[in-house]
C-alpha cells in the first residue's frame, strides 16, 4: 500500500510545491554558518571539435566555488529527485531513472539520503508544509516494516519471510529519529525503536560479540558498518527518550568495538579490523554514537567523539574518502554535528588540541565541492564525487549502476 502525497497528487503539483521549498544541510550544518558550498552551474554542450580540443578543455576546467549558493543547490537537488525518480503509478520513488524492473521502487539504502535531505529542510525551516512532507515520507517508510520478521525489509510492503539486512534497520531507524526531530511526533521514535529492538534481538551475536550480516547470512566478517549504525541509533534514542536501556545498548556496542574493532590502540584509534579497513560511514556512525552519549553528559564520550573525528580527518588527509556517496555523506553529516558541538569541543582540548571546528567544516566543504564540480551530469549527481562513473564501483557485495537515486540524493543530503 502506497500513501499519496499529503497535499499534492501529480507531478505538476509536486513541481510547484518543490519550487517553493527551502533546503538546507540540516540542523548541524546550519549551525555551522561559516560553511558555504561551491556551486558549479551546468555546462552548455560544447561545439563539436577535435578530440584534442575537447580533452584540452576538460583538463583545464576550473573548479567553481560560489559562496552562499548551497540553499538553492539543495532545493534544486530535491526537486530533481521528484522530477527524475518519482513513480506516479506506485506513488513512490524508483531506485533508478526509467527503472523497468519488476520491482522498481527504491530500497532502504537507496532512499535514506533523500529522507535525510527532507528532514534537514524541515529542521532548518520548520514550516507546516515541510513538516507535513517529512511526515508523509515517514508514514510511507513505515510500510517497509515486515511484521513476520519484526524488522524493516529492503522493499515496501514486504510481508513474507524474506531476507532482511540488519544495517537497513539502523539506517531506517536513524531516518525515523530525524523525522521525530523535524515533526516532534513521538510516533516516529517508536518506529525507530523497532529498528534497534530488531538489531539487538536478532542481529547481535551474543556468543561471538559481533553483528550478523542478515537473517540469511550469519557471518560476513566484522560487519562494523552495522555495528556503527546500531550504536548511533541506540545513542540517539537514548538522547531523545532518556531511556537508559538504549544507553546501555549503545555502550555495549562501543565496548566491543573498542576491544575488537580498534587495531592499533585499543579504544583510541579509528574503528577497523583485519577484514575491514577504516570506512567513512563506520567512523561517521561511531562519531554519532559517542556524540549522542556526550549530549547526555558523558564526558568520556565527548572526548572519544572528538578524538575519532580528528583521527578520521588525519587518516583521509583532509580530503574526501571517495568511498561511495551515501557512505561519505554519513561521515560528513556527523563530522559537521561534531564541529558544532561546544561541549565536545571544550572537553577535547586535552586529547586533540590542534584539530579545530574550522578544519572539520573545511573538510566537509571540500567534499561538497568535489560532488558539485565532478559528479553532476545535466544538473543531476550521476557520477561519484571523484568524477568516475558509478558503474565502475563496487564495494565487495554491491555493484552501483547508472542513474541510481542514492547517488544523486547523497550529496543533496550533504548540502
Amino acid at each position: 500500500m502506497y500513501l499519496p502525497l499529503p497535499s499534492f497528487h501529480g507531478r505538476r503539483q509536486i513541481a510547484r510545491r518543490l519550487r517553493t521549498s527551502v533546503a538546507a544541510l540540516g540542523a548541524a550544518l546550519l549551525i555551522a554558518a561559516a560553511i558555504v558550498v561551491a556551486a558549479h552551474p551546468p555546462q552548455s554542450h560544447a561545439a563539436r571539435g577535435s578530440a584534442h580540443a575537447a580533452k584540452h578543455k576538460k583538463k583545464h576546467r576550473r573548479r567553481v566555488n560560489h559562496n552562499g549558493h548551497y540553499l538553492s543547490l539543495a532545493r534544486q537537488g530535491i526537486y530533481n529527485s521528484y522530477r527524475n525518480w518519482w513513480n506516479p503509478g506506485k506513488q513512490w520513488f524508483n531506485d533508478r531513472m526509467n527503472d523497468t524492473d519488476q520491482y522498481p521502487l527504491g530500497t532502504i539504502w537507496t532512499l535514506f539520503p533523500l529522507w535525510e535531505a527532507l528532514s534537514g529542510v524541515a529542521i532548518a525551516q520548520p514550516t507546516s508544509a515541510h513538516r507535513n512532507e517529512v511526515a508523509w515520507f515517514a508514514n510511507t517508510a513505515e510500510t517497509y516494516f515486515n511484521s513476520l520478521m519484526q524488522g524493516y525489509g529492503p522493499y515496501p510492503g514486504s510481508h513474507t519471510r524474506d531476507e532482511i539486512w540488519f544495517d537497513d534497520n539502523a539506517w531506517w531507524g536513524l531516518g525515523f529519529v530525524d523525522a521525530y526531530r523535524a515533526t516532534r511526533d513521538r510516533r516516529y521514535l517508536d518506529d525507530a525503536a523497532r529498528g534497534i529492538q530488531f538489531l539487538n534481538s536478532y542481529g547481535w551475536d551474543r556468543k561471538h560479540h559481533r553483528m550478523r550480516w542478515s537473517t540469511a547470512v550469519q557471518n560476513q566478517g566484522s560487519n562494523l558498518e552495522t555495528l556503527g549504525g546500531a550504536t548511533a541509533l541506540a545513542g540517539e534514542l537514548y538522547e531523545y527518550t532518556g531511556n537508559k536501556t538504549y544507553r546501555n545498548i549503545s555502550r555495549k556496542y562501543i565496548r566491543w568495538a573498542d576491544k575488537k574493532g580498534t587495531r592499533r590502540h585499543r579504544g583510541k584509534s579509528l574503528y577497523e579490523s583485519r577484514d575491514e579497513p577504516a570506512l567513512s560511514y563506520v567512523e561517521g556512525t561511531f562519531i554519532a554514537g559517542h556524540l549522542a552519549l556526550c549530549r547526555k553528559g558523558d564526558h568520556r564520550a565527548c572526548r572519544r567523539a572528538w578524538s575519532l573525528g580528528a583521527k578520521a580527518y588525519k587518516h583521509w588527509r583532509h580530503r574526501d574518502p571517495f568511498y561511495n556517496p551515501p557512505a561519505d555523506s554519513i561521515l560528513f553529516r556527523y563530522v559537521l554535528q561534531l564541529a558544532g558541538d561546544k561541549r565536545a569541543l571544550r572537553l577535547s582540548r586535552e586529547v586533540h588540541p590542534y584539530t579545530t571546528p574550522r578544519q572539520l567544516y573545511e573538510w566537509a566543504r571540500r567534499a561538497a565541492e568535489d560532488a558539485l564540480n565532478n559528479a553532476r551530469v545535466h544538473g543531476l549527481f550521476i557520477k561519484f564525487w571523484d568524477g568516475t562513473a558509478a558503474s565502475k564501483h563496487h564495494d565487495g557485495y554491491r555493484s552501483y549502476r547508472y542513474g541510481q537515486l542514492m547517488t544523486h540524493a547523497a550529496p543533496v543530503a550533504l548540502l
